[in-house]
């Protein structure tokens, strides 16, 4: 194992958060299909079908603010992409992979 590899209890703040934030988004996907299966086989107006349709909003809008409060740069605090490598802030362009390509934050 390497040695440079962090561990999960280990692991920063901000990337504690943006794991947290996905989350809460693959909850949501999950919660999606489960709305379409109920609302397939008991009607769309059945309670389980809503109920698990307005827990994925939630979890959507979860996702977006807990990316949008804790998904920052942590040179100028300025908001990251939330889809895609992130190699330097858009901001400050403060690098967050090194020559070699590892992850230095």
């Amino acid at each position: 194992m390497a040695k440079n590899k962090i561990k999960f209890s280990e692991d920063k703040k901000y990337h504690k958060w943006r794991r947290i934030g996905f989350y809460c988004l693959y909850a949501a996907i999950a919660l999606a299909v489960v709305c379409i299966v109920l609302g397939q086989v008991f009607g769309m107006d059945s309670k389980p079908c809503l109920y698990s349709g307005y827990a994925a909003i939630v979890l959507v809008i979860w996702f977006y603010l807990i990316n949008f409060f804790k998904w920052r740069c942590p040179n100028c605090h300025k908001t990251l992409p939330l889809l895609g490598p992130v190699l330097e802030c858009r901001v400050c362009k403060h690098k967050f992979v090194d020559d070699k390509g590892n992850q230095v934050w």
